[in-house]
């Protein structure tokens, strides 16, 4: 048997794996493709942001020009007045009450020139008020007072603002500045009733009258932070003190008042008044009524809502010449509001007057009450008072005497629309 050797030969060989270039070409024009669409879509979100940027600056333009044309008030083209714009603000105001006495008397019972009335429900008045600014110089206001089935206009003034030196004028019918509180109405005061001394020199309504008012704002006096200047000239519509029985029956009255920041919380102010006019009707006799005021008010920043603290006090003097003598008569009143919590205060006053033409008559009032603040808008109160007379003969000549009494009010009163409770 024979064998055969066979050799092998081996040879080194390497191998490369190749594409046709067709495929290449065609999957790189696929990425660049890919990569511009996406830099398309890129942009368009760019572009998108973009707008949405450029529409979100356009409505807070326009939230900010709404708001700027809302905090005008008015506004006025070549004199065309625009009536939905021009509306004046219309407020409504009820104040009723019911009372009841320890007396009978009837300048007690009765409503009246010293009464408001007693041992019965009453409606103390129904208040319409009008105001709105006329320009941006002026506004005015009305005030229709609904009292007993009698429809009066209580105040309607015009003011013109922007004046120089710090001026400001105002003619009409109005309650002029006079102490602490003979701008405020009826229904705003901080008890039922006006203070006694008050109501026996000017009336339970206050003083005021058809006239003029000029109101100046000077440079602050004795260190004060505010220093303010009231001079007016009315038609006198008092029968106390002063007269309207003649055909001209003119009252000054002026009224000085500096203000003073204690602290963050708390302020001090106190005014100085008079007022002065003819007392008789054929003689030329004439009375003078001045006062100093004091007030203080304590208000927490933060928590006003819930603590306030409010005392006045003021004293009066007054002058009545009569044919050959004068006479001479005082009185004062101090009174202080105490917020308990967001709905409850407790008011306390103490007051003194002697009459006007004799000082030898007087009467003290000693006064507390509770108010409940439902809202802003509406309010209960409940007031008990004690009056001490001595008072035979009232200016008016009933030549009754009045006796002392103690009484119990309840007083419910609302508003509708922006007047509220404020003082004026």
């Amino acid at each position: 048997m024979k064998y055969f050797y066979i050799p092998f030969i081996f040879i080194p060989f390497n191998i490369h794996l190749t594409f046709p270039q067709q495929e290449t070409d065609s999957v790189k024009m696929m990425l660049e493709d890919r990569i511009e669409q996406l830099e398309k879509k890129l942009e368009q979100v760019k572009e998108a942001d973009k707008l949405q940027e450029l529409l979100d600056d356009a409505n807070r333009l326009a939230v900010m020009k709404q708001e700027e044309e809302t905090g005008i008030s008015k506004k006025f083209f070549s004199g065309t007045r625009q009536q939905q714009g021009l509306n004046p603000n219309i407020s409504l105001l009820g104040d009723f009450f019911g009372a009841v006495s320890s007396s009978d008397n009837i300048l007690i019972t009765e409503p009246g020139e010293f009464s408001y009335g007693s041992n019965g429900m009453f409606m103390r008045g129904l208040e319409m008020t009008f105001e709105s600014a006329l320009d941006p110089f002026a506004r005015g206001k009305v005030i229709m007072h609904l009292h007993q089935d009698e429809l009066e206009v209580e105040e309607a003034y015009i003011e013109l603002l922007n004046l120089p030196l710090n001026l400001k004028l105002k003619t009409g019918i109005f309650y002029t500045e006079y102490g602490l509180l003979n701008r405020y109405h009826t229904h705003a005061l901080p008890q039922f009733d006006r203070p006694r001394v008050a109501a026996r020199y000017f009336g339970i309504e206050g003083l005021g009258g058809v006239g003029a008012e000029a109101d100046f704002m000077l440079p602050c006096l004795l260190f004060a932070h505010a220093t303010s200047l009231d001079i007016s000239v009315t038609e006198g519509s008092n029968d106390f003190i002063f007269t309207t029985g003649r055909d001209i029956n003119l009252l000054y009255t002026a009224h000085f008042k500096n203000y003073y920041d204690i602290s963050e919380s708390s302020f001090i102010e106190y005014c100085i008044s008079g007022a002065g006019g003819r007392n008789d009707t054929s003689l030329y006799t004439n009375s003078f009524v001045g006062s100093f005021g004091v007030r203080y008010k304590w208000m927490p920043p933060g928590r006003s809502k819930y603590r306030t603290l409010d005392w006045n006090t003021e004293f009066y003097h007054g002058i009545a010449e009569t044919t050959g003598k004068s006479i001479h008569s005082n009185g004062f009143y101090s009174s202080i509001q105490n917020k308990l919590n967001a709905r409850f205060w407790i008011c306390g006053r103490i007051g003194y007057a002697q009459m006007p033409y004799d000082n030898k008559q007087y009467e003290w009032d000693y006064t507390i009450c509770f108010d409940y603040w439902q809202s802003e808008f509406v309010f209960f109160r409940l007031q008990y008072q004690y009056n001490h007379r001595y008072i035979h003969d009232i200016p008016a000549g009933s030549g009754d005497r009045l006796p002392s009494d103690h009484s119990l009010i309840v007083q419910v009163s609302w508003a509708m629309g922006p007047h509220k409770h404020e003082a004026y």
